[in-house]
């Protein structure tokens, strides 16, 4: 039976949060997922990124409504508030970071930060397959984390740290070399990821572009030049992208009523949100629901 809430985890099957900015965890695969059948269920995290680096072996990922089966050298990024879950093939060899978000707060106010900040902002596949030198640099790297996640040290914050963003750096060349993103829209991304931010604060109040232009002490104009440059999408665009991916996730994860989901991302009546859904996705919700219930199975 679906819950009425998403779950929030610290980490997975673990409901307290973890309060500690310093906090980082890196975990074999196979100890977390092979005495739960090798899947872990939807779930999302308030406050932390993982990344899954599978070494070799088969993975069945879902992040929000998008699935996709990775055989192989993989990354996956999963940014904070995602719903996401995975069923690995058996002796799947890989592992699983997850970073406390103030530990990269330092990263994003250095040079790093335009190549970091724009890898974390959503969630991505990076694939290794075709570049096995890339992944031989990758892996020491991750070995050497998994190794002062073993040991209290006095520099064992400040190690890791390093450690981390050579990784997220890794990770950035990769989906460079895979043509995922070019290097004017990394640079485009990172100039307006206070845009996003601001849309993720308030997408269930329905800003205006006005709003946000003025919360970004700009013209409505200039900002969508900038949005449109960056995503090929409006301001306005990318607001109901937003709402459209929470209503996808409440209509698959829970149990609520259309209604009552409408109500929660700001729709002052129903039937407005129901063919809000339906203009987006060519069908209503419920019908959405059903459908995605019948994949699921």
């Amino acid at each position: 039976m679906k819950k009425t809430q998403i779950p929030h985890f610290g980490l997975y099957g673990e409901s307290s949060w973890i309060n500690d900015p310093e906090f980082f965890h890196i975990e074999d695969i196979e100890d977390r997922s092979s005495n739960l059948g090798w899947k872990i269920s939807p779930h999302r995290h308030a406050q932390l990124f993982q990344i899954l680096i599978l070494k070799s072996g088969q993975a069945k990922v879902q992040l929000d409504d998008q699935q996709q089966n990775l055989l192989g050298a993989w990354a996956i990024i999963v940014p904070a508030g995602v719903v996401h879950s995975f069923h690995f093939a058996p002796d799947t060899d890989g592992r699983v970071i997850s970073i406390a978000e103030p530990l990269l707060e330092d990263a994003y106010q250095e040079k790093a930060a335009r190549f970091i900040k724009p890898l974390l902002s959503q969630a991505c596949h990076i694939n290794f397959n075709g570049n096995r030198n890339n992944f031989s640099e990758l892996w020491p790297l991750i070995q050497q984390l998994e190794s002062e996640s073993s040991y209290i040290r006095e520099d064992r914050a400040l190690m890791s740290e390093y450690l981390i963003k050579a990784i997220l750096l890794i990770l950035h060349r990769q989906k460079q070399k895979n043509g995922v993103e070019s290097a004017a829209e990394v640079t485009e991304s990172s100039r307006i990821q206070r845009l996003k931010e601001l849309i993720e604060g308030h997408f269930r109040e329905h800003w205006s572009t006005q709003d946000y232009a003025q919360a970004l002490g700009t013209s409505t104009s200039r900002l969508n030049r900038l949005s449109k440059a960056s995503f090929s999408k409006s301001v306005l665009e990318l607001v109901h992208e937003r709402l459209l991916i929470e209503a996808k996730r409440s209509l698959i994860y829970t149990a609520r009523s259309v209604d009552e989901i409408s109500y929660d991302l700001g729709f002052k009546d129903p039937g407005y949100f129901s063919r809000f859904f339906k203009r987006a996705t060519g069908m209503p919700p419920g019908k959405f629901r059903v459908l995605s219930n019948q994949m699921s199975i």
